[in-house]
């Protein structure tokens, strides 16, 4: 049995450096899911030579194929759908938006979606956040890698890391 765990970063360079690390780490492109308010673009979360990545420790990280097959994947969702902000959405999340769809009542898509990866109490918390700009990146894990993901996440510098 998988789940998910999640973590909030304040900005594109933190997200990246966490798909990056969990690239490293063995994880693959279609167990991460990404929400961000549409002020993002795809370019945001491209890491270039003038980062310190490689002193963040991602050195060995292949060359940015599930970072880029992710950010790839960016999938715009209206403000009908999404509950009065525009996101970009990649990575299993994407089903959930579209299962939502056009009729969905303002604000109930992004809080069903998040819902499915975060504890419900959380959820106003998480919608405001990803409004303001912070970057949700979610992680399906097993028994084998949770606490290596948790771990990662949390050193990359996301907060509120939760399990759903």
């Amino acid at each position: 049995m998988s789940s998910v765990i999640t973590g909030l970063f304040e900005n594109a360079s933190q997200a990246t450096l966490a798909i990056y690390r969990l690239e490293a780490m063995g994880v693959n492109e279609a167990d991460i899911s990404i929400v961000a308010n549409n002020s993002y673009t795809k370019e945001d979360f491209a890491v270039d030579e003038g980062t310190k990545a490689a002193e963040g420790g991602i050195v060995g990280a292949t060359s940015g194929g599930v970072l880029a097959a992710i950010i790839g994947g960016f999938t715009a969702v209206g403000t009908v759908a999404s509950g009065g902000v525009g996101l970009l959405v990649a990575g299993p999340l994407v089903a959930a938006f579209a299962a939502g769809g056009a009729g969905a009542a303002v604000g109930g898509t992004l809080g069903a979606a998040i819902g499915a990866f975060i504890p419900e109490h959380e959820i106003k918390y998480y919608e405001d956040a990803i409004e303001k700009g912070s970057i949700l990146v979610g992680v399906k894990y097993n028994s084998d890698n949770k606490n290596s993901i948790e771990e990662l996440l949390e050193n990359a510098g996301a907060t509120n890391v939760s399990k759903a």
